[in-house]
């Protein structure tokens, strides 16, 4: 049956919705009904013959698809939505690498290793090699190594670029050619490979193999991809590459919520979109369903500053609401007692703990905060901490069962040679 969608979406985004013939770019700022519209479109598109699995939803993260594909089996069926590709980049290529396993030299029984797991690897090298682990970090090298990969740059293109080479010297890190040279060769002969790998490997296969490629651009009749602006120069290559027989493309993002730069992402990637494709749509959701109209103002006028940007002003649907109040201060043991001090007044007005929620930017951060709390006997909650799955007897857990999955990985083994002891 099909469901008229007309009635669940905004003027804009019923836009962003049925346009459908070739490239668009939805700029969708804050609360703006952004997996709304994504749902939606694929919906529609499915409602318009294409059939689901056909269609290729690329996200962020895994949660970010289960949301989509869950809100899709609510509006076509589970029957129909089982088909449809949606996933991370990571995700979605991966089971391309798994189907054309001849095609990569590599054997089908593959591990995966994930980001710890390449530092640790990284770390006996640098052991190995005798060289000082201050100097050749195991984070360091790691970040440069990902980096090389995702601008296309193998061992054998670095050791070839005299400049680089020289620029190493002079700074003291001549030998990160032979680390990134050891760390490929390890990987491959352990039946490995990293995360940016899965990318990597990606687009060796549909770069040395026009059939396959031409296989997967008739397989994905329409594209669509999620937070644009934190896609790297890699994506956007395979992108490019997938779509280059029909360019039925659309991609949502905001441009003045690109955070990702120092991981790789490429804010010129939604930026110049327009100038990439060939007559593209340029689509703005610019109401707000999120937050009332004094903190849109406040960040409106913030966001104006930013100079490369496609421009939006969010306009709120949630009322006036309080004013934003700036706290200053001199330093975080400060700042941590002012916001201690202004939960407490909150909770003996009667506001339920529940209600209240401290962010902060980055780890090292709760220190300061816990303090303050601690001093003013305010109980809370920490969320997140230690993730699950870095925890070192998990990690010895999984490092198991690889081995059984796959004999040939030597690092696993080294992780639990002598565990438990």
């Amino acid at each position: 049956n099909k469901t008229d969608i007309s009635q669940f979406l905004n003027e804009a985004q019923l836009s962003a919705v049925t346009y459908c013939d070739g490239p668009s770019v939805i700029v969708a700022g804050a609360g703006s009904g952004k997996t709304r519209v994504l749902t939606y479109k694929i919906a529609y598109l499915i409602q318009s013959g294409i059939p689901a699995h056909s269609i290729l939803a690329l996200t962020f993260t895994n949660k970010a698809a289960n949301e989509m594909k869950e809100r899709i089996k609510q509006i076509v069926g589970d029957r129909i939505a089982k088909y449809l590709w949606a996933g991370t980049f990571h995700s979605i290529f991966l089971r391309i690498l798994q189907y054309e396993i001849d095609h990569i030299g590599f054997l089908p029984d593959f591990t995966i290793y994930d980001t710890q797991d390449s530092k640790s690897l990284i770390k006996n090298i640098i052991k190995e090699m005798k060289l000082d682990d201050k100097v050749y970090t195991s984070s360091g090298v790691y970040n440069r190594i990902s980096s090389m990969k995702n601008h296309l740059i193998t061992p054998a293109d670095y050791k070839s670029h005299r400049e680089w080479l020289q620029d190493d010297f002079h700074s003291g890190k001549q030998y990160f050619a032979d680390i990134f040279e050891t760390y490929c060769t390890r990987c491959h002969e352990a039946n490995a490979m990293d995360f940016d790998d899965i990318l990597l490997h990606t687009y060796t296969l549909f770069k040395n193999n026009k059939d396959i490629l031409e296989k997967y651009q008739n397989r994905f009749a329409f594209i669509l991809v999620d937070e644009y602006q934190d896609t790297n120069d890699l994506q956007y290559k395979l992108l490019r590459k997938l779509c280059l027989t029909h360019e039925n493309i659309a991609v949502v993002g905001d441009d003045d919520q690109s955070i990702y730069g120092w991981r790789g992402a490429k804010i010129e990637n939604i930026l110049n979109f327009k100038d990439q494709f060939k007559d593209v749509k340029i689509i703005r959701l610019e109401k707000n369903y999120r937050s009332s109209n004094a903190i849109l103002k406040a960040a409106n006028e913030l966001i104006d500053h930013n100079r490369n940007r496609l421009g939006k002003k969010l306009v709120g649907t949630k009322g006036e609401g309080e004013a934003v109040n700036l706290i200053e201060s001199f330093d975080e043991s400060v700042e941590a007692g002012k916001i201690a001090k202004c939960i407490k007044e909150l909770l003996s007005k009667g506001v339920q703990a529940k209600d209240i929620a401290i962010l902060y930017r980055i780890n090292a951060l709760s220190r300061s905060l816990e303090d303050g709390l601690n001093k003013e006997q305010i109980a809370y909650k920490m969320v997140g901490g230690v993730k699950f799955y870095e925890r070192a007897e998990i990690k010895d857990i999984i490092s198991y069962l690889r081995l059984i999955n796959n004999p040939n990985d030597d690092f696993s083994i080294r992780r639990i040679i002598n565990r438990p002891k």
